[in-house]
Formats: C-alpha cells, sequence, structure tokens
C-alpha cells in the first residue's frame, strides 16, 4: 500500500471508531410528529321559509286556520333553537289582478324574521291574504316569479339568503294547475339550484287534502298528485303532508317547525376532525355540557356536532350564537 492510501486507511479508520460516527447514519424512520391546532367555529343556522297559500274562494276558513296556529309553528324556532328565520307568503294566483299576485310577497312588512316585534300579528295579518284569487290554483309557477331576478332584485328583496335553507310551504285544498312550470322535478330542481346544488338545503312541506281522504272537501276534487310528488321529493316518508281538516292541525303544524329545526338548527358540520375531548360548545357565556338531550353530542360519521333537543334556549337574548372550540389534530408531511 502506497503512503496516500496508507493516510486514507486511517481516516476511515479513526471515524468509524469515533463516537461521532452514528450520527452519520439515517435515523430510523418514525411516524409524523402531530401537532395540535386550535380552532373555533360559529353557528349561525339560517333559514328562509316561504308559504305558499291558495287564495281562491274556498280557502277562507283554512287561512284563518293557519293565522290562529301560527304562533305555534313559529314559537319552535326560539324554544327549542336559535334559527335565524325569514319567514314570507304568496299567493297560488300567478296571473292577478288582485294583489298579491305573480310571486309577490303579501303583508307590510313583507318580511318577518326572529326579530321583527310582534312577528306573530304580522304573519297572522298577511296569511289571511282574502279569497279574490284565480280559481286555477298555481302552486308552482308563483315560486319561480317569487326568485325571479326582477322580484329578488325589487319587490321580494331581502328574503333570500346565500346561506340559509329553503323551506317551502303549501297551504292549499287544490292540485296545481301551473301552466309555464307544471312538473314537480323542474321546480325541486330550480329550488336546489338556488342553493348552490345543495340538496340538503332544500326542504318541503304540505298541509293539503292528501290523496285518500274523504273527510275533507277538496277543490274539484282533484287528487294533490304534483304537489305529493314533489313534497316527496324532500321526505320520502311522507311526514312533511297534514291534511287541512286534520282536527290536531296545530300541533302537526308545529312539528312541521320542529322537523325544520332538526334539519337546519341542530347539526354543526366542523371544518376539521376534532380532538373529541377538547370540544368546548359555547351558547354566548353558558357553556353547553356533553349531554345527548340537554347539551352536545358528536357524531364522528358526519364530524358534526349535535345540538340537544332540551336546550334552554332562554338563557341567552335573542341573536346569541353558538361558538364551538376544539382542538383539531394534522400531521407534518413526509
Amino acid at each position: 500500500m502506497d503512503r496516500v492510501g496508507i493516510q486514507l486507511f486511517l481516516i476511515f479508520a479513526l471515524v468509524a471508531c469515533s463516537p461521532q460516527a452514528s450520527k452519520q447514519y439515517l435515523p430510523p424512520y418514525v411516524p409524523p410528529n402531530k401537532i395540535v391546532d386550535m380552532n373555533s367555529e360559529t353557528f349561525d343556522p339560517k333559514a328562509d321559509i316561504l308559504f305558499v297559500i291558495d287564495n281562491s274562494g274556498s280557502m277562507y276558513t283554512h287561512q284563518h286556520n293557519l293565522a290562529t296556529n301560527i304562533g305555534l309553528f313559529t314559537s319552535v324556532f326560539w324554544k327549542q333553537s336559535i334559527l335565524n328565520y325569514n319567514i314570507a307568503v304568496i299567493s297560488t294566483d300567478a296571473d292577478g289582478p288582485y294583489q298579491p299576485y305573480g310571486g309577490m310577497f303579501n303583508g307590510n312588512p313583507k318580511i318577518v324574521n326572529n326579530k321583527t316585534a310582534g312577528g306573530d300579528a304580522i304573519l297572522a295579518r298577511n296569511i289571511k291574504m282574502g279569497t279574490n284569487g284565480s280559481a286555477y290554483e298555481k302552486m308552482f309557477d308563483p315560486i319561480y316569479q317569487a326568485f325571479s331576478p326582477q322580484n329578488l332584485a325589487g319587490w321580494n328583496a331581502g328574503f333570500l339568503r346565500d346561506d340559509a335553507s329553503l323551506i317551502v310551504i303549501f297551504i292549499t285544498d287544490a292540485e296545481d294547475q301551473s301552466e309555464d312550470h307544471p312538473k314537480p322535478q323542474d321546480l325541486h330542481k330550480f329550488l336546489v339550484d338556488l342553493k348552490g346544488g345543495d340538496v340538503r338545503k332544500v326542504l318541503s312541506y304540505g298541509a293539503i287534502v292528501p290523496s285518500g281522504v274523504s273527510n275533507c272537501t277538496r277543490d274539484a276534487w282533484e287528487n294533490p298528485v304534483n304537489v305529493e310528488s314533489f313534497l316527496r321529493m324532500t321526505d320520502p316518508t311522507g311526514q312533511n303532508i297534514l291534511s287541512l281538516c286534520d282536527p290536531d292541525y296545530g300541533r302537526k303544524l308545529a312539528e312541521f317547525a320542529t322537523d325544520i329545526v332538526r334539519h337546519v338548527s341542530s347539526i354543526v358540520y366542523l371544518s376539521r376532525a376534532p380532538i373529541v375531548d377538547s370540544i368546548k360548545v359555547m351558547y354566548g357565556k353558558v357553556e353547553l355540557p356533553r349531554d345527548y338531550e340537554y347539551g352536545w353530542s358528536f357524531d364522528s360519521s358526519k364530524n358534526a356536532i349535535h345540538l340537544g333537543k332540551k336546550i334552554d334556549w332562554s338563557v341567552q337574548p335573542s341573536g346569541t350564537r353558538v361558538d364551538v372550540y376544539y382542538d383539531a389534530a394534522r400531521f407534518d408531511e413526509q
């Protein structure tokens, strides 16, 4: 071995024997480190509720029955939820000559929300719109008219909100007689498109004279086939259908409101997966307990917080929101 070779051999030998030699090798693989981020999300559930009310000659009693019971409907929202709602009323008269027609909201104010003073009395007045409307009841056409660009920018401005669920409630004793838009599936697609394609944000209900009911007078004796078809697109079980002549009308109308709360105002979808033990749910200054009925529970399959049916929402002023705080876990990339 020449002189240069001997020198190189000695250098390598010294390095190999050094206590620092292990640092020259890659460390064994370990899983990425978990890093915890604090996350917070505000829950502000919104619903835009449109009543489509038959104002033909046979509807006097039914309009007054709805007006009498409307308080049972709205009370569910402030007793059982923090729902931020708009409620408006249109008629089934698409052509006039008596207002409201053509999808125009009835009343003054035309839109009632959870901050409207005397809202129930105003709604009752808006609902009792009279019975001078067309005998050709159109349930579908006026909805298209109500949500036309012209009406949304003018007469009906301020109702439809991008981040709100959209609910349609029919009050009629007749079948739909729309001419421009007679197909239930087209109406459903129109409403879903208004909500950015999110089918979960469209609900519907009907106080009607359902097919097969014989103890309630039906206008022209036609089964409401198209109306029922549309209603079953948002609830195939038919639980969203109520008979106009049901002796328990008021309570069942309130059940519609309870169902709206269940869909719109009881589930907080989280944007990130939480560390469950870190979750803290605040209603204003009040911390809600981890309790299925009186507080909150976590649904891992939906990555969502469920708010209980028996939470006392009266402990904070109207308009108070729910805030969810939690630690979200993420991992370093490889």
